[in-house]
């Protein structure tokens, strides 16, 4: 009898050791690794007064794990900068041929001394910089601010602003 009863003792609470939390028993931290989506009532604009000028390079370690977790790929404007915060965005413009292009801040460089950022192939390409390979840039931190809203439409087509 005590036998019977101590195996079903062990058998209890070794069942209950197993039972793992569902998802309600506490906090979540799946939110906080999924990439926010921007709400489309904002849009992206400079940061007053954050101009940085210096020198741009390119990088090409595609296939490879950035700073933030995501893996650099040929296809998205990217760019390593020291400070700017990771998941952040920024316009670099080439000082020489003023093209420009928005960058997301997904890693943390450059490592060479006389250089404020390193940017994905794609970004490169956009500036048009890949065959000089260093070339004079200004980067402009952008923030998202609130977008006008149509609130309604007059009879004349006029769009009503909120």
């Amino acid at each position: 009898m005590r036998r019977t009863f101590g195996i079903s003792l062990a058998c209890l609470v070794t069942s209950a050791c197993a039972i793992s939390k569902t998802p309600e028993d506490g906090p979540s931290h799946y939110a906080d690794e999924v990439a926010k989506v921007p709400d489309p009532c904002y849009r992206l604009v400079p940061v007053v007064g954050r101009r940085q000028f210096g020198k741009a390079a390119w990088y090409d370690f595609v296939g490879k794990k950035t700073a933030s977790g995501e893996v650099l790929d040929t296809v998205t404007p990217t760019a390593a900068h020291r400070s700017l915060p990771l998941a952040s965005y920024a316009r670099v413009t080439n000082v020489d041929n003023s093209r420009s292009v928005i960058v997301k801040i997904n890693d943390r460089g450059p490592y060479t001394r006389g250089r404020i950022i390193d940017l994905s192939p794609s970004a490169a390409d956009v500036l048009d910089m890949k065959r000089a390979g260093v070339v004079a840039v200004v980067i402009e931190p952008l923030i998202y601010e609130a977008a006008p809203v149509i609130a309604a439409v007059e009879p004349s087509g006029a769009a009503v602003m909120q």
